[in-house]
Formats: C-alpha cells, structure tokens, sequence
C-alpha cells in the first residue's frame, strides 16, 4: 500500500487520540514504517497504583494547582489520584480537577474562544486552556519518553495528527485545532484524522495474530477489493459510525457519510449514578459528591473497573460502597442506606453485604442497554441503507468495544446473521491512536468521503416576484433585494473525492475596499432555501484580504475544498492572480 499512495517521510509521526473517559498516543519513526508499516509504538500500559487497573489509555482528567501553573499540572492516572490524595487532606479546593470534558464539543454544544468551562468543585477557566493544557501533558509524556529511550529529536521534525469524531463539525475540529496550537504543536505540522477511518486504515494491517477471531480476520484481510464493511467505534463519550469500501489501489472509499450520537461508555456512568440517585435521592448524591469527593471518585473508579469486566452469563457486579453515603443519608434523611435500600422500587434487585452492593445482572444490563440498544438500532438503520448493502464485516473498535457486554449484544445482533461477521481486535482502545499514526504517514488513502452536510452562503440576490418570499423582500440603492437566501456550494450526501474543489467568484463594491465578509452556513437538509430556514446553522465567517486595494472593483476566485478531514478555503484575485488571505473564524 505504501507504494501505491503518496508516504509524508516525517522522521517521527505522533497521534494523540484524545477520549472522553481516555487519551493516549501512539508513534512511528520512518525508518520503523519503511520496515513494516504495523510496527507502532505507544506507552507501555498506564497504571493506576490505587486500583490495580493497567490500561493502553489513560483518564481524561487534569490538575492544576490555583495559580493554574502548568510546571504543576498533572494528567491521567496522576492526575487522578493526586486530586484524590488532596481530597482526603481537604485540600481540593485549593486546586482545579477537570474531568470528562471532551463531550461538551459534541455538536450543539458551540464552544468557542471565550467559552469556559467547571471542574468538579464549580471553578471555571477557559475551555480552550483546558484542551489545551491536556494535549500538552500528553506531548510532554512523549518527550519524556523519546529522552528515557535515548532519542533525541527536534519538534520540527515531529508531525502530529490529533483525532476526533467523525460526526464532530467543523467548528469542534477547529476547537481542537487552535487548542493543539497553543499546545505549541505547529498548524503545518498537524493534521486531523477521524476516528473511525484511523481504526479502519489500522485493521487494513493488522496480522492475524492480533486479532480476537483469527478466523474471521483471514476473511478480512484477504478480502478482495469492492469488500464492503462498517466500522463501529465505540467510546466514552461516542457511537462513531461509518462504511468503507475496499478499493483496487489499496485506497478506502467511504460509502456511507459518518453518523452516530452520545451512546458511548459514560452513558452506562451516569446511568449507575442515577439509579443511586433512586435510592438516595438526589440532594444526598449530591452532598456526597461535594463533601466527600475522595469516596465520590472511589466508586466510580470502582464502578469503572466492574463495568470494564461486566459480563451478564458469568455474574453479578459487586461494587464497594463507601461508608460516608450511609452517612450522609443518616444526616440528611435520619435513616441510613439499608432502608433507603429497601424502600426503593430496587430492593429486589440490589442487595448489601458488609459495604458492598451486588447488583443483580439483568440490572446492571438495564444499564447498559441505555446505551447498547441505541448503538444497535443505529448500526441497523446503516445496513438497511440502500448505498451500502452488501455489507460483509463490521469492524468494532473503542475503548467501550472492549466491555463483554457490549461485543456479546453486537455478536448477537449480527454476528453470522446475513453473511456479516463481526470483528474485534485485541487493544481495541488503542487502534485508533495507532491507525492515525498510519493516517498520518499516508494522508490520502481516503480516496473519497460523503459530506455530512449542506454548506453554503448567505447571499442578497435581485428580489424576484413570485418566487422570493414577501417576508424577505429589502430595499437597496441598487433595487429590490431577497435577504438571506442559502447559495448551496456543496450539498449533504455528496460522495466528493479527497481534495475535491468547488470555486466561487465574488466581486468588491467599495472604492479601496480592504476585504470581503463572507457567512458560511451549514445543514443536514439537502435543498435549504433560505438561511434562516430550521436547521440552518451559521458556520463562520469568513474574512478574505483583497492584495493591493484599489478605486477597481476587484474579482476574488474563492476556493473550497471538500473531501478531506477539515473543510479548506483558499482564495485569489482574479486579475493579478495574488492569493489572498483568508481566516474562516468559527470559534469565535
């Protein structure tokens, strides 16, 4: 494949996969891909001392001291049980905890610049310095690394790819953009890879060995061009769905355009603490949770590392339940836990004994399913999608592809049924980060992608009786006008080649006018007509600087290329052929 599509000889490429509930990284020198492209590096396992808990990841979460100094930052594991150390001293407060933060960049969330963002005691700071912050430990950790292996290398020489959801927008990819910027990573220097075509372009490698199903992978691997398969990455925080084509060149085609939703593993999280909720009631939780952090934290490690291993046809869970919640529902309720226990519409189905909750299977499955059943429901709803029938694999990967629960579900929802298998590698958590390191190394074995959504601009056309809505009719120096009509550049559903380019020229009309102001908007409907029509969402705005401005009206060819991981404008003057300069300005 290597010698089929364009290699970037970066001496060192370096995806940081960045997670709701884990980060990580993996790294390949050129010398290591020219020798075999699989041979990628990443951390030996993360550790967590506490609980014994070894991972190919490491929590989200990171801890600033007051002054927000990031000599003292910690990150991960460290970060964790740092924070939890000043719990138990009650020194917490002095500090800043941020956990699980990446999900407020979901679509609809609409963080900017200026957004900010709480930790877990309420104090806010800049969301941007948090990312930020995060991607710079991670980098650090890989520094230090390189320097204990006796590597020595200059950041010019490093590419980074950092990755996201495919079904983030443009705005959030920016977002993680300009915060990997001011992680001090260069912007040529970076690229932006998509999570589940990085695990899609790893699995196209990976030997027979690594697999769970070693059968199952000979299909796969020798599956000749025009193979059809939907890969399934399931997160912390996400379902990242979507369809590839095997093609003939060794390059990937994307037949169905990425789709998905919050269903990833925290669903199951905030699920449990609900059902708590239930019980105790919501004020207590939340007494618990404020005056009580160290134990607060504690179950939910303790729950992470149950759920981790739940599997319903082998047993119960049994989580340790922290002494200071029957203490708090004797303050605030004058009776403890066990008749909170028994007074719920749960006592049949939990029970404690000696400070441990065994919560009976078919519960804890009722959990899970809050988020199971919808990725299932979805993932169906793609087979049944006339473009991408013939489906013959489904590719699970994620850190929650990890759950026994979850790849039972998947198995038994399709494995085998209709010709399809289904296939999960060993690490699953940590093919993405190492199929980015891939994407990094060959950029454009992507050879087409199916845009998501409809982009287009606010434009002000001649008024036409008739056709143009009364409501939208304005008056100008030059006639009647109708006020923000969608110009479609590009619509929803269309299958565009990496790199495809649609070009638009737009004309000055100032004397020595400096720039054009240009809105750019987007949907998921295919025809909008109007910008303010339900749906329609303003993107950016984009800014073009017009070179040598003059008492000539000046024509500007704007460039939009689609096909790629982030939407690219590029722009020149028409007449003396000067690029010009152009900042679309989504974040804002």
């Amino acid at each position: 494949m290597a010698n089929q599509i364009k290699v970037r000889n970066s001496d060192l490429i370096v995806a940081i996969d960045f997670g709701t509930s884990y980060s990580g990284y993996a790294f390949q020198f050129y010398d290591q891909f020219k020798k075999d492209p699989t041979r990628i590096d990443s951390p030996q396992a993360w550790n967590s001392g506490r609980n014994n808990l070894s991972s190919t990841k490491t929590p989200t979460c990171l801890l600033l001291n007051k002054r927000r100094e990031t000599e003292e930052c910690a990150f991960g594991f460290e970060a964790e049980e740092k924070y939890m150390q000043l719990c138990f001293n009650k020194t917490n407060h002095q500090y800043y905890f941020f956990r699980r933060f990446k999900m407020q960049l979901q679509d609809g969330q609409g963080l900017t610049k200026s957004s900010m963002i709480q930790d877990e005691t309420g104090k806010e700071m800049l969301a941007i310095d948090v990312f930020a912050l995060s991607i710079k430990c991670l980098k650090t950790h890989l520094m230090n690394l390189l320097k204990k292996r006796g590597i020595k290398i200059e950041e010019k020489n490093i590419f980074w790819v950092l990755t996201v959801p495919a079904i983030w927008n443009d705005a959030a990819k920016q977002f993680m953009r300009e915060a990997a910027i001011k992680a001090d990573i260069a912007s040529d220097k970076l690229e932006i890879a998509l999570e589940p075509e990085a695990a899609s372009f790893f699995c196209q490698h990976v030997p027979v060995s690594t697999w769970s199903d070693s059968d199952h992978l000979g299909l796969f691997a020798a599956a000749p061009p025009g193979t059809k398969y939907m890969v399934v990455d399931l997160g912390g925080g996400t379902a990242d769905m979507t369809v590839h084509e095997k093609l003939e060149d060794g390059r990937l085609k994307e037949l169905s355009k990425a789709s998905g939703g919050p269903w990833g593993g925290t669903v199951v999280d905030i699920a449990f603490l609900q059902l708590l909720i239930s019980i105790v009631g919501g004020p207590v939780m939340n007494l618990f949770r404020t005056e009580h952090t160290f134990d607060f934290l504690d179950l939910c490690n303790e729950f992470e590392g149950a759920k981790r291993n739940f599997d319903q046809r082998k047993m119960d869970m049994i989580i340790k339940l922290p002494p200071t919640l029957d203490t708090k529902c004797k303050e605030k309720l004058k009776h403890g836990f066990t008749q909170c226990l028994e007074e719920s519409v749960h006592s049949k189905e939990i029970a404690l004994l000696e400070s441990k909750l065994m919560i009976k299977a078919k519960l804890v499955e009722k959990l899970f399913r809050q988020a199971t059943d919808q990725i299932v429901d979805h993932m169906k709803s793609i087979l049944e999608d006339g473009p991408v029938k013939g489906i013959s694999h489904i590719l699970m990967v994620g850190g929650f592809s990890e759950s026994p629960f979850v790849q039972n579900v998947v198995l038994g929802a399709f494995d085998g049924k209709t010709g399809i298998k289904v296939i999960i590698p060993k690490d699953a958590g940590i093919t993405i980060a190492k199929g980015a390191v891939l994407y990094g190394r060959l950029p454009l074995i992507i050879e087409s992608r199916v845009l998501r959504f409809t982009y287009g601009l606010r434009i002000t056309p001649t008024f036409i009786e008739g056709t143009h809505p009364e409501e939208n009719k304005i008056s100008s120096d030059i006639g009647l006008l109708c006020n923000d009509v969608f110009e479609i550049i590009m619509s929803a559903d269309s299958e565009v080649k990496n790199g495809f380019s649609v070009k638009k020229t737009y004309m000055t009309v100032d004397y020595f006018q400096k720039d054009l102001q240009l809105d750019i908007y987007y949907t998921k409907e295919k025809k909008p007509r109007f910008t303010t029509d339900p749906g329609c969402i303003l993107l950016g705005g984009l800014n073009v600087k017009i070179p040598n401005p003059s008492k000539d009206m000046h024509k500007v060819d704007v460039t939009f290329q689609f096909g790629m991981t982030e939407l690219k404008i590029t722009a020149c003057e028409q007449s003396s052929k000067l690029p010009c300069t152009t900042k679309l300005n989504m974040i804002e």
